[in-house]
């Protein structure tokens, strides 16, 4: 059975640090003071299993999204003080660190088997993750923004188990909650330490690929 590796990519080649205390931040520089990163995690997560913002497809309905959640830390947050937001946050993240020597590990896989990326992102996210990722490499791309599902919910493994229904797969990402139902599919999985786990990541890969040449 030929083989495909899907690859996670916030916690696997993007540094994870930035998260809570970035958006407390983009806050703070949009006018929204007295804002704690506990606050953030905790207003983020009411919205974790629907996907809050990485599960929106269309600027529109990502733009009503933002403004319900400024509304929490203002009850006069506008259509401007969303865009202001999206134009803060996007400079803030530019230079976000990612793990260079493992985006490029993932492309000198191509040839060896297929590959997949499979990740949360949202669209304020997306042109920083082509930047990190040479979307070339890949042979299909889940990306929540782009399907309107997200990890851990079980409709997007349906989906994914579905278009892969000929592979064996390998799926590597940095969160055991997103492995679960992998594990319960079939899928070989390894979960990454989140900061630079390059030789785990080998060393799965090549285990992974063993008899494949």
């Amino acid at each position: 059975m030929e083989k495909i590796i899907l690859f996670d990519w916030g916690g696997v080649v993007e540094s994870p640090d930035y998260e809570y205390d970035t958006i407390r931040d983009c806050l703070y520089f949009c006018g929204f003071y007295n804002v704690d990163s506990d606050s953030v995690y905790s207003e983020y997560h009411k919205y974790d299993s629907a996907g809050f913002i990485d599960a929106y497809t269309n600027e529109e309905e990502l733009d009503e999204e933002l403004l319900m959640f400024l509304k929490n830390y203002r009850n006069d947050a506008n259509m401007d003080d969303v865009k202001k937001y999206k134009e803060v946050y996007k400079k803030h993240m530019a230079n976000n660190p990612y793990y260079k020597e493992i985006s490029e590990y993932i492309s000198s896989l191509k040839g060896k088997c297929k590959l997949g990326l499979f990740s949360n992102v949202s669209l304020l996210d997306k042109d920083r993750q082509m930047k990190h990722m040479d979307y070339s490499s890949f042979d299909y791309r889940f990306l929540s923004c782009e399907l309107g599902m997200r990890k851990p919910n079980g409709d997007i493994y349906e989906y994914v188990n579905e278009k892969l229904r000929n592979f064996k797969i390998l799926f590597i990402d940095d969160r055991s909650i997103n492995l679960e139902t992998p594990k319960e599919l079939g899928w070989d999985t390894y979960c990454a330490n989140s900061g630079g786990d390059l030789n785990g990541i080998k060393n799965a890969c090549n285990e992974f690929l063993k008899g494949s040449e």
